[in-house]
């Protein structure tokens, strides 16, 4: 199965940078893989096909999400989901249209849309935010869930994230 990790946010608002991080993070480990030795390779995540910061705009990144052809695409993305900042929750597409999902130019509903005809599955990972004010960086907690879903993309066990309640 091929991935695409897609990080939607601004890292000018504090947390709503999550994404973005965790997209940073993941493109830091296919660089790694791609470095390492014939034996790395082999260990490494081969599923995965990149991983694109796309900021506030994913609406951008349609062609290359289209030439990559994945079967799964994983947005992450900051999302008020009334839980402790740096929890992480699958967030249905059901639920998509009404949640308040960080501050992006199209919502998250279209895009999916959109994209969902030449992705076979679309997972939306929301990160709970602690603090969106401009100028400020990652607080602790959030940087904490960004590094667990990090760590859950590549071990290949984003079955684990608890979907969010409706």
């Amino acid at each position: 199965m091929k991935e695409v990790i897609l990080g939607v946010g601004n890292i000018l608002k504090g947390d709503d940078g999550i994404g973005i991080y965790v997209a940073e993070k993941i493109k830091e480990y296919i660089r790694k893989v791609e470095k390492g030795s014939k034996e790395d390779k082999s260990k490494g995540n081969s599923r995965m096909v990149g991983a694109i910061n796309c900021g506030t705009t994913p609406e951008n990144y349609t062609s290359i999400i289209r030439k990559s052809s994945p079967d799964r695409l994983i947005v992450v993305d900051a999302a008020d989901m009334g839980l402790s900042p740096g929890s992480y929750r699958i967030i249905s597409p059901g639920k998509i249209g009404v949640m308040c999902v960080s501050t992006h130019n199209m919502p998250l509903s279209l895009f999916s849309s959109y994209v969902g005809q030449f992705c076979q599955d679309i997972v939306l990972v929301g990160i709970q935010p602690d603090r969106m004010d401009f100028n400020v960086t990652l607080s602790s907690a959030v940087q904490r869930g960004g590094d667990q879903i990090v760590r859950l993309i590549i071990e290949e066990r984003l079955n684990e994230i608890e979907v969010l309640k409706e």
